[in-house]
């Protein structure tokens, strides 16, 4: 993991005990740097998250001022809520006297934990300026290039400062146009359904929804949701741009993915295949790094219904450029816009309006 000067010579703690400062301490273990513990305000009811104890960050019995001052504590809250600033503020106010942001370590944790994320050195951007280029000539708003231009800082050199605000509604943000309606939805890396019930919570007439889910424990859950949303339908196959059996890391969670090294097979399927005939006019896909290949794999699709995409775009570094120009080529002039739904990079999201 990069930029931990110093953390092997002295107490260290996360701030937040969640699932990012798991993956951190994660992380931090290869590397054999020690966690003394995690820092939060509901310590009381966590206890601890594994061997490690979870402490009030004022605890002035556990955590005297002697040792506030010699240690590190690494801020590790992924929320869109979550103000960082403030956070560190008062953790130095309380006498912590070196307290380092989660930029510095999110694109490690991110790498080094499984997860898919994008990755570029400046050598890197450099050989694809053009195509990044045209990929910000096509972001149909101020904010969209805002959030593009962080991007890039970020997976350059893990500077999260120039971002623009975090936008709340993942997949149905306020300030983008709505979907159209009726509502029919394809929705690739379901997890548990949340994307298509979000849809209903923000007052969408919902005709229809194909749900892919891989992941065992995942579909099973997105099963129980299928069966209350009328004109839902869920599906445990992952997508691709072919029908074949790969390897599959089941996570259990919003991350699973397909890997090499994973713990069992999964069948996937190419959309053209699977469902030739479902006309959706809405196409959301968050798949691990696999985005490029389910659009492929529905290419047929994508020309004959021209539907509406949310593509995340953040999980492999050449998605940045390379779904976006893909896109245009295929779907024709489009209104292109960018969101970041969480902090750092992940959940940075491309929104594809094709026009008339």
């Amino acid at each position: 993991m990069t930029h931990m000067s110093g953390l092997e010579e002295r107490p260290t703690y996360l701030f937040g005990a969640g699932a990012a400062a798991s993956w951190i301490l994660q992380g931090f273990r290869r590397d054999g740097i020690r966690v003394d513990g995690f820092l939060d305000d509901a310590a009381v009811r966590i206890g601890a998250v594994g061997s490690v104890p979870v402490f009030l960050p004022d605890d002035d019995r556990a955590l005297g001022q002697d040792l506030r001052g010699t240690s590190t504590v690494v801020m590790a809250v992924m929320s869109p809520r979550f103000d960082e600033a403030g956070a560190r503020e008062r953790l130095e106010s309380l006498g912590w006297a070196d307290v380092r942001g989660f930029g510095e370590y999110g694109r490690a944790m991110l790498a080094e934990s499984g997860r898919r994320c994008a990755m570029l050195s400046a050598d890197e951007l450099d050989s694809h300026v053009s195509e990044l280029q045209q990929v910000r000539s096509l972001l149909g708003d101020h904010q969209s290039r805002q959030v593009f231009d962080g991007f890039l800082n970020f997976v350059r050199d893990l500077d999260d400062t120039g971002f623009p605000p975090i936008t709340e509604h993942p997949y149905y943000p306020d300030d983008l146009p709505r979907w159209p309606e009726p509502l029919r939805m394809i929705d690739l890396g379901a997890f548990d359904g949340e994307t298509v019930a979000a849809a209903i919570d923000r007052g969408y007439n919902l005709e229809a929804a194909v749900s892919f889910e891989p992941d065992p424990t995942n579909f099973a859950q997105l099963a129980t949701t299928s069966r209350d949303i009328p004109g839902m339908s869920a599906l445990p196959l992952g997508v691709l741009d072919r029908t074949c059996v790969l390897k599959f890391a089941s996570q259990g969670d919003a991350g699973s993915f397909v890997s090499e090294s994973g713990d069992i097979a999964i069948q996937c399927v190419a959309l053209d295949d699977a469902i030739p005939h479902f006309a959706p006019n809405m196409i959301k896909l968050d798949i691990e790094g696999s985005e490029e290949a389910a659009l492929h794999g529905g290419e047929e699709l994508l020309r004959k219904y021209r539907p509406c995409l949310a593509v995340s775009l953040y999980h492999l570094s050449t998605d940045v450029w390379r779904i976006p120009l893909y896109l245009r080529e295929i779907l024709g002039e489009c209104d292109f816009r960018l969101r970041r739904h969480s902090r750092t990079i992940a959940d940075t999201v491309l929104y594809v309006y094709p026009l008339d």
